[in-house]
Order: C-alpha cells, then structure tokens, then sequence
C-alpha cells in the first residue's frame, strides 16, 4: 500500500505542474487589453460663439425702420432693449428718446440772412422721427422750398450735439435728425430741453457739396411752447 500512495502523490504533483503551465501559457497568449485614455486636463472645446443678441424692442410703432438700422450698426447694440419712451443700455443705464416736440403739431421755427427769411416747420412723428419742410424766401436765388423725413441719429445715446447759436454765440445741446431723397442730404439739429426753442438746418446735395441758397443758415427760433 505504502509504494502506491507514493506514486500516487508523484503522479498528482505531475498533474497539478501540467495545469499550471499551460494556465501561464494561455494567459500570455491573450492579448493584452487596450490602455485607458488619459483625461483631457483642458476639458471639452468650447462651442461656436452664439451670435449677436439685436435689441429687444417692445414699441416699434413709435420707432422709424431708419432708426433701428443705425442702432444695430452701432457697437455692442446687443446690449441695447427699448421699453416705451426709454432706450435702455444694459442693466443700469437708460436715455429718454426726445419728447421736446409735440406729437402730430407743426411747430415753426424762424431765422433771418440779410433779406431773406428761412422757415422750418416741423412735425414730430413719432419718438424718432420728424417730417419737415424748408422754406427760403426773399434771397437773390429765389423761393426755395425742400421737405421730407429725417430720422434721430441713434449716436444721440452716446453724446448730444453741440451747436453755437450764431445770435449769442453760446454753445448749447441738441439731438440731430437725418434726411435724404434723390438729390438732397439734409441735417437737421434740435435743441433739447430749455434750447428746444432752437434749431439749426443744413442742406447739401447728394454728393455732400453745399447749397448756395442752403449757405450759413442762421440759428432759427420757434416761440416757447
């Protein structure tokens, strides 16, 4: 019994060499699993940059297509909403659009050159825009009449414009109106507030060259409202 259980034990130990070898060898011969990517320290790229916000506007009845455009054109208009009688920029800062005219009114304002007299008529037709006629009676070139509508600068958000009234020779701020038809650009500026009784009118051809009958337009007055 003794020299069996010997031989059995060998005969097990033989076995158990056998299975291992050929677990390595089968171990080696599968192939080794792919790395793992490392992670992106950057993190993911960022995407397209969202386009240009156009201003919010929630009255567009009582603002001109010609005014919106130049707003738009103006930078950083995305920042830019209207709420009724403001032009708000950002969160914080609002200008009020110039209510000096009466709505739907004709006001006159007046001025003489030597012996002819100058008439502007204006009419507010909206918060950003004017119909005008120009009249021009009494000079050597003879009556001359030009009308049309001109349209608040948008640039009115950022400065006023600064005129010199040529009665007093005293600065004082205005708002300016924009006009064109085929043959005519026109610029007309009005004051605001407590210089809302003045204006100035210039009139060039389309090229830009000025009018002789259109020349050195005195500061025209109106009466106070």
């Amino acid at each position: 019994m003794r020299p069996f259980a010997v031989y059995g034990s060998i005969c097990g130990l033989t076995l158990l060499a056998a299975c291992s070898t050929k677990q390595a060898d089968n171990s080696a011969a599968q192939p080794a699993p792919p790395p793992v990517a490392a992670a992106d320290s950057a993190g993911p790229a960022p995407g397209p940059a969202a386009p240009a916000t156009k201003p919010q506007v929630a009255d567009s009845a009582n603002l001109s297509p010609k005014f919106l455009q130049g707003l738009r054109g103006l930078g950083g208009a995305g920042t830019y909403s209207v709420r009724g009688q403001w032009l708000r920029m950002g969160q914080d800062d609002s200008v009020r659009f110039p209510l000096d005219l009466p709505a739907g009114k004709p006001v006159v304002y007046t001025g003489r050159q030597g012996a002819q007299t100058i008439t502007l008529t204006l009419t507010r037709l909206n918060y950003t825009s004017l119909r005008f006629a120009a009249d021009a009676v009494g000079g050597s070139t003879g009556p001359q009449h030009e009308e049309g509508v001109a349209d608040l600068n948008p640039g009115f958000l950022l400065a006023a414009e600064v005129p010199e009234d040529t009665e007093s020779q005293v600065s004082y701020g205005a708002n300016e109106y924009l006009g064109e038809t085929p043959t005519r650009n026109f610029s007309i500026l009005v004051g605001i507030g407590p210089d809302a009784d003045k204006a100035e009118l210039s009139i060039v051809d389309a090229t830009g060259k000025p009018l002789a009958q259109w020349q050195s337009v005195p500061t025209l007055r109106r009466p106070t409202l």
